[in-house]
């Protein structure tokens, strides 16, 4: 299904969108993808808002698992409207319930002083082979609407670890085919996939426990710093500074092959054993 697609909605009443429907044939992803929900919410707040604003920020939290094979009312709450910002709330609903919040906040175009992290080493993506072709979880049918995204995880052996971080993994990605000269697309197709690899990176250290672990994502947010496009190499700088408690905090950066930062995310995810497993039961 094409990210156009996908991020499409209809307009309901003023302030009210509904999200088409994506079912999945069998396997994972019977819930929703949290990225799905997270990129309509986001889509919904900026039909609400002067083509002037852009869009800075997003504060999600999933609080209920989506049903894939229902559609999703969002609705908008135009929470400020200011000289330089605006801010929106919106709420995913299915089935009666709200199964995602989340605030954006948008910014005018200003100037201000400037500075960044510099790009850390990783392979080109052109070394890196393409995680479709690398891996049999691409082959399950769920996949199937990630299959317009090159997705090249880096291996472990060519990752340059930093020392001090406890866990830590690389991501180059693209949308394969060109997309339209649409910043408000581009922006809500790097939230789509924002949420697709960052929780992995808590589990690449505990390659056993991975297998038994309940996995989920519980709060989302970005930043948007600089224009970039989604249909170009964009590097994921991923880690996870902390896991315990069955929740796993993990942390990106995404670079252009530029250097350019273009955009930060942080996120919390469950991590937890079943009730009817611990680590010394296995």
């Amino acid at each position: 299904m094409a990210i156009e697609q996908i991020l499409d909605l209809e307009q309901l009443e003023v302030n009210i969108y509904r999200g088409g429907v994506f079912s999945p044939e069998s396997g994972f992803l019977q819930r929703t993808f949290g990225g799905h929900v997270a990129g309509q919410s986001l889509v919904s707040a900026v039909r609400t808002v002067e083509s002037k604003y852009l869009v800075h920020s997003l504060h999600g939290y999933f609080l209920r698992p989506g049903d894939a094979r229902a559609p999703t009312i969002y609705i908008v709450e135009r929470i400020r409207d200011g000289g330089s910002f605006c801010t929106r709330r919106v709420s995913a609903i299915q089935h009666g319930e709200t199964i995602f919040s989340m605030s954006a906040s948008f910014q005018t175009d200003q100037s201000g002083i400037e500075h960044q992290d510099a790009m850390p080493v990783a392979p080109p993506p052109d070394d890196i082979p393409d995680f479709k072709s690398a891996s049999k979880v691409f082959e399950d049918a769920s996949f199937r609407q990630f299959d317009e995204w090159d997705v090249r995880i880096i291996p472990r052996d060519q990752l340059k670890k930093v020392a001090g971080k406890a866990s830590q993994q690389q991501v180059w990605f693209r949308h394969r085919d060109p997309l339209p000269d649409d910043h408000v697309l581009h922006i809500c197709a790097l939230a789509y996939m924002s949420d697709l690899t960052l929780l992995g990176s808590a589990q690449v250290n505990h390659s056993e426990e991975r297998k038994h672990l309940m996995v989920a994502s519980l709060d989302h947010a970005m930043w948007f710093m600089r224009p970039f496009r989604a249909d170009e190499w964009l590097l994921y700088d991923q880690s996870s500074p902390s896991a315990c408690g069955g929740r796993a905090l993990t942390q990106g950066k995404i670079y252009n092959r530029y250097g350019d930062l273009v955009a930060a995310v942080m996120q919390e995810g469950l991590t937890r054993y079943p009730r009817d497993l611990a680590p010394g039961r296995r």
